[in-house]
């Protein structure tokens, strides 16, 4: 019998230490989710931006004109910023053929429009960036797919 009381025993200070390792536990994953919760709520909320990318309607190849319209969260069009597009067809390594990329820099054409001139290479179908910057920060893009006949 003294044998069972000491088996007892044992399984007590064993579950107890078991259930101390899990409510550590709890405490680090909780201490973690705190930590993460607050780094996220730290980081400068980026505003909404409506961003339209509104000519070429028909991408051709060649030079085409670009137009962007660039709105706040608040509706109101954002005149005073550096938008381009930037056009980027992948690699094709079956035809041999490496990826290309063009950058076209807009300029404000007021009213939160942005406009400007800009080549396109190749018929097909091209990934469009429009980056939106202010202050050298970039606060806003959008892709889009471009296709140039």
């Amino acid at each position: 019998m003294h044998n069972v009381g000491r088996i007892i025993e044992a399984v007590k200070k064993h579950f107890m230490t078991g259930i101390a390792v899990v409510a550590l536990s709890g405490v680090t994953v909780s201490a973690l989710a705190m930590q993460a919760a607050a780094k996220s709520t730290n980081k400068p909320k980026a505003s909404k931006l409506d961003i339209m990318l509104m000519k070429p309607t028909a991408a051709t190849t060649g030079d085409n004109q670009f137009e962007v319209m660039v709105k706040g969260a608040d509706g109101k069009p954002i005149s005073d910023a550096d938008v381009s597009v930037l056009l980027v067809m992948p690699a094709m390594p079956a035809m041999k053929m490496p990826e290309m990329r063009n950058e076209v820099k807009l300029t404000s054409a007021g009213g939160g429009t942005y406009t400007g001139t800009g080549q396109v290479t190749m018929a097909g179908k091209w990934n469009a960036t429009v980056r939106v910057r202010q202050n050298g920060k970039e606060i806003g893009q959008k892709k889009v797919t471009v296709t140039a006949k």
